[in-house]
């Protein structure tokens, strides 16, 4: 069956691949886009879209170069623009792309390829002293990590690597332990390092807050840790374990862990929307973006809570009086979404959502 790709939110630079405007309430279908995915990574404004054959495409501002170092005339990128093709994993900080490229076959230890595109004002781009990849060739921006890639996330400043083998690899912003508390002396890491630090376990999932990392283990064993400071009790807040987790998210400052049996636990700062709202059903999906969630429900309902002043919770016009602020706090939004939801992703203020419809057969004509 077809699928479609609703948007909603912040679209000042059409990083939700529509035309641009400011706020989008009502999910709006991205005519440009046709495939699978696997994930949806957002900068500051600009989008990246990985699909299931491992091509990337970005949307939105380009002009930093985040979008293809080569293709920086266009000021907005308002339809999907082809970046990558082979690729693994993909991320984005605020003004800066990456992704890497795994080995095809061989030993574990082979190294993979990793491309950073945009600007570099914490050494997030992993280049040296380059502080912007703009009118730079694809050679110019590639570069090797040690191994074979698990996993690849990214803060506001910062990116963070699982290799195959356990170890923990990253560049960019460090000044606030996010890259481990021997990197932090250094302020920035110009190039990708291994963390030296005692992860007491072989990580196999990493998420990012703006200036925190979280390392999880398999979900058979639930061990975890952060690194960056108990800012917002990141750290003391923890639980011992999240042992068969489903998946992981992270706003800018809180964490969200989804369980395989639809429960959702989360810790972080909480003095502006409720991490999580009373009464909440089984869940069978996250999507964590900046300071909002979208869940789908085990009956497969798409709802929404957080800040969402830019339309990325949906219409809230409906919920009258208890939006205050222009914080979702406490219950959701319930979003209508047609057909069967497949996917859903969240960024800086915007939220994705694939949907798979069934195709209409048009009426015999009759005498």
């Amino acid at each position: 069956m077809p699928t479609r790709l609703y948007v909603f939110g912040s679209n000042g630079e059409g990083q939700l691949g529509i035309p641009a405007a400011e706020i989008v309430y009502t999910p709006t279908i991205a005519p440009s886009w046709a495939g699978g995915l696997q994930a949806i990574r957002g900068g500051d404004n600009h989008t990246l879209f990985l699909t299931a054959h491992g091509r990337v495409y970005g949307v939105g501002d380009g002009r930093k170069g985040q979008l293809g170092s080569l293709n920086t005339e266009t000021p907005r990128v308002e339809k999907f623009n082809y970046l990558y093709h082979g690729v693994s994993f993909c991320a984005a900080t605020c003004e800066s792309s990456a992704a890497v490229v795994n080995p095809v076959g061989g030993a574990e230890s082979a190294a993979s390829t990793l491309y950073t595109e945009g600007a570099s004002h914490w050494g997030e781009l992993g280049l040296g002293d380059i502080t912007t990849t703009v009118g730079l060739s694809k050679e110019s921006v590639r570069q090797e990590l040690p191994g074979r890639v698990i996993d690849l996330a990214a803060g506001g400043w910062h990116y963070v690597a699982i290799l195959s083998d356990g170890s923990v690899w990253g560049w960019g912003k460090s000044r606030l332990d996010q890259l481990g508390p021997k990197l932090s002396t250094q302020l920035k890491i110009r190039r990708p390092t291994g963390i030296d630090e005692a992860v007491p376990f072989p990580p196999v999932k990493v998420v990012c807050g703006k200036e925190f990392t979280y390392l999880a283990s398999s979900p058979s064993t639930g061990h975890h840790y952060l690194l960056g400071r108990d800012k917002h009790n990141l750290c003391s807040s923890m639980p011992s374990s999240i042992k068969n987790w489903k998946d992981i998210g992270a706003t800018w400052h809180a964490i969200f862990v989804l369980f395989e049996d639809g429960s959702l636990i989360a810790w972080g700062k909480e003095n502006m929307w409720k991490l999580i709202p009373e009464g909440l059903p089984p869940i069978d999906r996250i999507a964590v973006g900046s300071e909002h969630v979208l869940a789908v429900t085990r009956e497969g309902k798409l709802i929404s809570w957080g800040w969402g002043k830019h339309g990325n919770c949906g219409d809230l016009k409906p919920l009258g009086d208890r939006v205050r602020n222009d914080m979702v706090t406490g219950f959701w939004n319930d979003i209508e979404i047609p057909g069967t939801i497949r996917f859903v992703g969240a960024g800086f203020c915007t939220s994705f959502v694939l949907s798979e419809v069934e195709e209409e057969v048009p009426e015999l004509e009759t005498e």
